[in-house]
């Protein structure tokens, strides 16, 4: 299954910006008023329009450009040199890298989902509606769906999460490698021993975060909605942080 880039779901997301610029009053997209040039007519524009280009993807923010280094150490990560042939551990790791990326694509859309109905609770209006007992269902209809977005968010991002450690995170404990690995399907008929010199065959990548490998969960809340806030002040982060991009 080919890798599809998550890029995607942050074009043109820059209606109601003053609703982000509230908690995030830095932040600037820099498309916001700039008119449609439409397609370059030379080789010259299309040579500028590259090089703005250029310019937009190095504005990205710093959450931003954690979770595309994740995707990208993700997507190099392989076998040791010496165990290159071992093609039913090769196999284990695509799969393995299929999975977690779907996953980081996921989130993306989470986040999308989550923020996108935040904003359109915010931009009710009880002006709106014939009389309070509709407004009042409009709204809560409309915030059961973001608890739902915000709930696959949190559940997406620590199966991620999880995934990672297992599998790719170098600052993951070995211990804990082996006891999750064991637990996996396609490792039935490993003892621990054989599994840990099999688990040794793979290359291992530092993270940006040694907790939470994109988003870092040392400074999370230990309580519950301390957490669900957390992650959702990272959602709208990066959100913001993708909008600057095009395709």
């Amino acid at each position: 299954m080919p890798y599809e880039s998550p890029l995607k779901y942050f074009r043109d997301q820059y209606k109601n910006p003053d609703k982000y610029k509230e908690k995030h009053p830095d932040w600037r997209d820099p498309e916001l008023g700039e008119p449609d040039l439409g397609e370059p007519d030379n080789q010259e524009d299309s040579e500028i329009d590259n090089k703005e280009k250029e310019i937009k993807i190095e504005k990205i923010g710093e959450a931003g450009k954690k979770y595309q280094e994740t995707i990208d150490l993700i997507k190099s990560i392989d076998l040791k040199p010496e165990f290159k042939d071992d093609s039913a551990e090769k196999n284990i790791i695509e799969n393995r890298r299929e999975a977690i990326l779907r996953y980081l694509t996921a989130i993306l859309e989470d986040a999308r989902n989550y923020l996108s109905q935040v904003n359109y609770l915010q931009l009710q209006k009880i002006a709106s509606y014939d009389d309070v007992a509709k407004y009042q269902e409009a709204v809560s209809s409309s915030d059961g769906l973001r608890r739902v977005y915000h709930n696959k968010l949190i559940s997406d991002l620590k199966i991620a999460m999880r995934l990672i450690n297992i599998n790719f995170n170098a600052d993951f404990s070995e211990e804990l490698r082996l006891n999750e690995e064991l637990k996996m399907t396609d490792r039935n008929g490993f003892d621990r021993d054989s599994l840990k010199k099999k688990m040794a065959e793979r290359e291992y990548a530092k993270f940006p975060y040694p907790a939470g490998i994109f988003i870092d969960f040392s400074r999370a809340p230990k309580d519950p909605q301390g957490e669900r806030e957390y992650i959702a002040n990272w959602a709208l982060t990066i959100y913001s942080d993708l909008s600057a991009l095009k395709k």
